[in-house]
């Protein structure tokens, strides 16, 4: 294989496939990417797996000879990153890569690409989507997704089809999103890792239209250049609409997010960092935020017009997840004092759960 190939593009490629290669020293080939120039055209992709997780990223090149090898990921994305110049030259022989970019020259040796995994990816069910909405709808929701492993079934995100509706959802048990929009799609329901999911999101923004597939036990999505698929949760997701409050026992007031979420991350700055509880409290001239901590304390009012209410919440989580949210305002829905927040903007429902006082 020699090819000669954009040296920020394949940076970028590099970048994107890196997250998917395992550092498991038990399986070497695992700690490599595949780079191949195989297919007709001048084209070059970038492969990485971790058996859980397959990733390709096609992606211009001057193909003079084509073939296939592996690269130790860390240190080729490593040389590929420090390079100068505009373009580099990649050739190899067997396992060797050979790197020149003006000057510079450079050979890494990866394993034998004999022993490149493939991937077993079986889906029966493909639909179109526009990338932007696909990448939104779980950008609006990851931030939920619990890091305790002990409840794996939450260490990923809940995609559910039914009636032609899908939500997308995720939650760590102390809050909830889950954003929903209208598709022609079979009603499914599958959990997506969370390495997977963050992939999607990258991969799919700014895409006109995507493809999503969708299996017993795999999810694949196909852009233009890139290719993810991933094995789904195996296990039964909560029911999440049991935890939705009862919205017509709640009372809804239009707030700007985007300076709540300034109020929030200064008054944050005094709370307690091992537990992060603020206080909302809302009357006819606002929403005061307050917190205090060994003796310190700090308030900010946000002009609105509020009901009365009293909740104490977890600031960063609030705060992160009004960070995702466009637009200008969002409605916010409160019920009796210390009972959850729901708050709403363009599909998304956003529960967050009162702490104790």
């Amino acid at each position: 294989m020699k090819i000669i190939v954009n040296k920020s593009e394949l940076a970028a490629a590099l970048k994107r496939a890196g997250k998917t290669c395992s550092s498991h020293g038990n399986i070497p080939v695992l700690s490599n990417v595949k780079i191949s120039a195989v297919d007709e055209g001048d084209s070059l992709s970038i492969e990485s797996t971790n058996l859980d997780q397959y990733t390709s990223i096609t992606l211009a090149a001057d193909v003079v000879e084509k073939g296939e090898v592996l690269a130790p990921f860390r240190r080729f994305n490593s040389i590929i990153a420090n390079l100068e110049g505009e373009t580099v030259e990649l050739e190899s022989d067997d396992s060797k890569t050979q790197i020149r970019a003006g000057r510079f020259k450079a050979s890494v040796e990866g394993v034998d690409v004999a022993d490149w995994p493939q991937s077993k990816a079986e889906v029966n069910q493909c639909y179109d989507i526009d990338g932007n909405q696909l990448s939104n709808a779980i950008q609006s929701v990851i931030g939920c997704v619990s890091v305790d492993e002990s409840r794996y079934i939450l260490n990923g995100v809940f995609v559910q089809c039914i009636d032609s509706v899908v939500s997308v959802v995720a939650t760590d048990g102390r809050q909830l999103a889950a954003h929903s929009f209208e598709a022609d799609w079979r009603d499914f329901d599958v959990v997506i890792p969370t390495l997977a999911a963050d992939a999607i999101i990258d991969s799919c923004k700014g895409a006109d239209t995507v493809e999503i597939c969708f299996g017993d036990d795999a999810v694949g999505v196909a852009t233009n250049c890139t290719k993810i698929w991933s094995k789904t949760i195996a296990g039964k997701f909560p029911n999440w609409r049991q935890v939705m409050p009862d919205e017509s026992a709640m009372r809804t007031f239009p707030a700007p997010h985007k300076k709540l979420l300034g109020i929030l991350r200064r008054v944050g700055l005094i709370a307690d960092p091992r537990i992060g509880c603020v206080r909302l409290d809302g009357d006819a001239d606002g929403i005061t935020v307050s917190a205090s901590n060994s003796g310190e304390s700090a308030l900010e009012k946000l002009d609105c017009e509020s009901p009365e209410f009293g909740v104490s919440v977890n600031h960063d989580f609030l705060a992160k997840m009004l960070a995702t949210i466009n637009g200008e305002s969002v409605d916010i829905k409160v019920g009796e004092d210390e009972s959850p927040v729901l708050i709403e903007s363009d599909g998304l429902k956003y529960i967050i759960m009162p702490m104790r006082k």
